[in-house]
C-alpha cells in the first residue's frame, strides 16, 4: 500500500511520514549518489518540497518509509523548466498546464531484498497513475538516466515518451527528459505487467472523518 502524503495531510497517517521519507532521500542521493542539494539534520529537500507537492510513500511495519516519489504541478516553476531546459528539444515546455505534473525523487531503500523492491516500484508507479487519473492529470514528466527509464517504468509497462536526447551533465550522469502517458490503457496495461490488480493508495481515510475527506481530494 502506498501513502499518498502531503503537508496538509501527513498527520493522518501514523508516525512522521515526511520527515521519514526526506531521511531515505538523504541515504539514497547524499550518502549514495553523491548529489550536491540542500540538506538539514540527515534528511534531504530542495525548492520543490512545498505546499503544492503531493508524495508517495511505502511504509515497513515500523512505520519507517522505504519507498518513495514525488509530483508536483508544472503550473509554476518545476525542475524541468528550472534546471534541465536544456534536456528539452524536441517540444515546447508544458507551462502553466495543470493537466502535466513532474514526477521526481524516486528512491527506494538498497538494503531491501531485490523482489521487494521491485514490488514498491511497481506500487510506486501505480500510485503515481491511480493519483493522475483521479486529478484529471494527463501526462507526467521527468529526468532520469536511460537506465532507470527502463527498470523503473518501462520494464512495468509504462512507455515514455521522449523529450529529447540522453545528454550527459556536469557530473557525468547521462540522463533523458521524458514524458510518460496517463490513461485507463496505460494502467490497464501496468496492470496486467505487474500482476497488481488492486488499488494502492491509501489517502489516510481511516484516520479521519469522511467531511474531511471529501474536502482534502475534493
Amino acid at each position: 500500500m502506498i501513502e499518498c502524503v502531503s503537508i496538509k495531510n501527513n498527520h493522518m497517517f501514523s508516525g512522521n511520514p515526511l520527515s521519514s521519507m526526506h531521511e531515505l532521500r538523504y541515504r539514497c542521493v547524499i550518502e549514495r549518489q553523491e548529489w550536491d542539494v540542500p540538506t538539514w539534520e540527515n534528511m534531504e529537500y530542495d525548492q520543490f518540497d512545498n505546499p503544492a507537492t503531493t508524495y508517495f510513500v511505502w511504509c515497513d511495519e515500523s512505520n519507517q518509509v522505504r519507498g518513495c516519489c514525488r509530483l508536483y504541478p508544472t503550473d509554476r516553476p518545476y525542475m524541468l523548466s528550472e534546471v534541465f531546459p536544456h534536456l528539452v528539444t524536441y517540444i515546447e515546455f508544458p507551462v502553466h498546464n495543470r493537466n502535466v505534473w513532474e514526477g521526481s525523487r524516486i528512491c527506494v531503500d538498497r538494503d531491501l531484498p531485490p523482489h521487494i523492491r521491485k514490488q514498491i516500484i511497481n506500487e510506486l508507479n501505480l500510485a503515481y497513475l491511480e493519483f493522475a487519473l483521479k486529478h484529471g492529470i494527463k501526462e507526467i514528466i521527468g529526468v532520469m538516466l536511460p537506465a532507470y527509464w527502463r527498470s523503473v517504468y518501462i520494464a512495468s509497462g509504462w512507455v515514455p515518451v521522449w523529450y529529447g536526447d540522453i545528454t550527459a551533465l556536469e557530473n557525468g550522469d547521462r540522463v533523458r527528459a521524458a514524458g510518460l502517458p496517463v490513461s485507463e490503457e496505460v494502467i490497464a496495461n501496468v496492470r496486467k505487467t505487474t500482476g497488481i490488480f488492486h488499488n494502492v493508495l491509501n489517502y489516510g481515510i481511516h484516520n479521519i472523518n469522511n467531511n474531511e475527506l471529501e474536502r482534502l481530494i475534493a
